[in-house]
């Protein structure tokens, strides 16, 4: 008897490493080919539909790029190798703008795969993110590289004064898109459908009233609001009267580590500072070096007060916890997101998003460590429509880059940054799509 199961047991061995090498084998089949067919779904009180030549994007764990065009029925079909994939969709038509995303297709050679895309009405706002600096800057001596110099430029993209109030900073969970993210379950973010974004470990936040003038910038000094340039030539010099700094004195937590935050160059008004609300671990509110999933917004009520209501608050994975342990979020409501940034990066595999469709349907590349940003691309249409700006937009950009892996430029071909010192006035980019919206720029703006 006792030999019989040991048998028995043996031969289950045999089956179940055989079937793991036939699903290994399929998803990495000799090269053959295998249809997908990806059929987008529009929302139901959506006045439009499917409709002929929208884009879908497929991306495959490396990094490959698959472009197709939906049919008359609304469906993009794809002939492609074995493998697992993601699907990227946003489809601008008049006033709106739909986000789709779909993770963790798999093909296999043993049949054709069917699958639908929903997609999400985009929320589309005048204040957006013009340029994110995160990934540090080489040192002098080349013996490695700084990260403490980090900022965000916001820019108001529209020719209306705007005024809003508690103007807010908010980074997604994982800090790291190539990170554990425990916020999936079937391939799909818990909270995708549930109307709010979890701001990790703390936010910062304006106190009062931010107001924005035709086509204003504001550059905001993430960590060290210093010339960072007198000991790193490639870094950026954040000591200008007219910044804003995330500086806190009365947030012990963060202000004890001078190394990230320094007393800021005097010349800043105090009337500069944001404020931290600290309700995670750390003494250092964390944007990441490689990947950060980075978003503004507003709140409708005092932060401090929003964050003392147990209805908004969130632990990773959509568990229950203990309010102030890690993992702690704030649930910002996806109204309230005047924009965000999703970005992966080009050191690690395993990319996945922490951002459902509506706030942003794409992401970013990025490779850190050599001073490059992400910076926002000009909707040229827009912008060389304005008649002011008749004679002033300067073309032949060449700060892309295309030319490193995974690197990317802007393709309007106009020089932001020239043009608005030429006096011309900008408008970008702004589907909620980072994959249409942003490239990677080789240098700071603001060194320009």
């Amino acid at each position: 008897m006792t030999n019989f199961f040991s048998i028995l047991f043996f031969l289950t061995l045999v089956f179940l490493n055989a079937c793991n090498g036939k699903f290994e084998d399929d998803i990495t089949s000799n090269g053959s080919l295998q249809t997908l067919s990806l059929q987008l779904s529009y929302p139901e009180d959506s006045p439009y539909g499917a409709s002929e030549g929208v884009e879908v994007t497929l991306t495959d764990n490396s990094g490959g790029v698959f472009i197709g065009k939906t049919d008359k029925n609304g469906v993009a079909e794809f002939k492609i190798p074995c493998g697992i994939y993601s699907a990227s969709v946003s489809d601008e038509k008049g006033i709106y703008v739909f986000n789709g995303k779909l993770s963790d297709i798999i093909i296999t050679s043993s049949k054709e795969v069917f699958s639908t895309v929903r997609l999400s009405t985009a929320n589309i706002n005048k204040v957006v993110i013009k340029e994110l600096y995160c990934g540090g800057c080489q040192l002098d001596d080349g013996g490695g590289y700084t990260r403490h110099d980090k900022y965000v430029t916001v820019y108001n993209n529209s020719s209306d004064t705007l005024e809003i109030n508690n103007f807010a900073l908010g980074v997604g969970t994982p800090y790291n898109s190539s990170g554990t993210n425990p916020n999936y379950s079937q391939g799909e973010l818990i909270y995708a459908d549930q109307g709010f974004t979890p701001a990790a470990m703390g936010i910062w936040y304006y106190p009062g009233t931010l107001e924005f003038l035709p086509y204003e910038e504001k550059v905001i000094s993430i960590y060290g609001a210093i010339d960072h340039t007198v000991t790193y030539s490639n870094s950026v010099n954040l000591a200008k009267k007219e910044y804003y700094v995330l500086y806190d004195e009365t947030c012990e937590k963060y202000s004890a580590d001078t190394h990230y935050y320094p007393a800021p160059y005097e010349g800043i008004p105090k009337s500069h500072y944001f404020r931290a609300l600290v309700y995670g671990l750390g003494s250092t509110w964390i944007v990441s070096v490689t990947s950060p999933c980075f978003f503004v917004f507003t709140l409708d009520q005092d932060p401090a007060e929003f964050s003392l209501d147990e209805n908004n608050h969130y632990f990773e994975g959509g568990k229950s916890g203990s309010w102030g342990a890690y993992g702690s979020c704030l649930k910002i409501p996806n109204k309230n997101i005047l924009d965000a940034l999703e970005v992966f990066t080009t050191r690690y595999d395993g990319n996945k998003k922490r951002l459902s469709p509506e706030i942003d349907g794409g992401y970013v590349w990025h490779t850190n460590q050599y001073g490059y940003t992400l910076y926002r691309n000009v909707n040229a249409a827009a912008t060389e429509k304005l008649p002011e700006n008749s004679g002033k937009i300067v073309y032949g950009y060449s700060l892309g880059t295309s030319d490193i892996e995974k690197g990317s430029t802007d393709p309007s071909g106009i020089d932001a940054e020239a043009s608005i010192k030429n006096g011309a006035h900008i408008i970008y980019c702004n589907t909620n799509n980072s994959s249409n919206d942003f490239h990677q720029r080789k240098t700071a703006a603001i060194k320009d």
